[in-house]
């Protein structure tokens, strides 16, 4: 039996106490995993007694798999995932989701642009929604990152009629994620998530947080051409199928 979530007082109010799944998609990222996924470990020890964190290894060719299997050894709240290939953002995610057992599900990235730090607050906000978002008001990026992110937004909206908030990570309820099915496999899988799931009712939420981006910007794994194209794909596929 799922334990039930519980609120504890420890002298300045309740606490929301979920138990909480992390997913941390992983390609290539063998220099920071161990790092981010052994941190985040800890954030989740401070504020819930039932968690786990769920690594999909999304087909890396250097030393993710290798280290995330080390880690499942050493931690029983571990769980690993291994896709063959790479799936894209939108596939390792879904793995990752579909894999989580807990009652609230977040998202940490294996590179390590969002801090798990911001994980308690997540759940504090998560208490009232089912889904919480979060903008990053202080976002430092070059000038071409800036228009390829208004050009998303502006076609997602012109396009689609509708954007949910959402600029970092995100925290869901799986009972939610659970009643959705997304088609999506690249970047837009979260903005088809929210879609659907505000269009059935879920209760959304936004919370703005810091974002800790690679200093090398020319190593993302988004900001290129061939993904900018097959984002503005799936906008127009999005659109048939709502």
């Amino acid at each position: 039996m799922r334990e039930a979530p519980t609120t504890i007082d420890g002298g300045q109010g309740a606490q929301y106490r979920p138990s909480v799944s992390v997913v941390v998609p992983a390609l290539n990222e063998e220099a920071t995993l161990q790092y981010i996924v052994e941190w985040t470990i800890s954030v989740l020890r401070e504020i819930t007694s039932d968690f786990e964190v769920v690594i999909v290894d999304d087909g890396s060719t250097d030393g993710t798999g290798r280290i995330a299997d080390g880690l499942a050894v050493n931690c029983s709240n571990v769980v690993v995932v291994h896709n063959p290939r790479p799936s894209g953002y939108g596939g390792a995610l879904d793995a990752g989701l579909r894999t989580a057992a807990k009652e609230v599900i977040g998202l940490i990235t294996a590179d390590g642009e969002f801090h798990p730090t911001d994980l308690p607050r997540f759940v504090e906000a998560i208490r009232d929604a089912d889904i919480v978002t979060s903008v990053c008001p202080h976002r430092p990026m070059p000038y071409y990152r800036k228009v390829l992110s208004w050009g998303w937004r502006a076609c997602v909206a012109l396009i689609l009629g509708e954007r949910p908030e959402i600029e970092g990570t995100f925290m869901i309820r799986r009972a939610i994620f659970n009643s959705l099915k997304m088609e999506s496999r690249s970047g837009m899988y979260v903005m088809e998530m929210l879609i659907r799931a505000s269009r059935a009712g879920a209760r959304l939420g936004v919370i703005a947080i810091e974002v800790y981006p690679r200093r090398d910007m020319s190593k993302s794994k988004v900001g290129n051409l061939r993904t900018t194209i097959a984002v503005f794909s799936e906008i127009l596929a999005l659109r048939g199928r709502l």
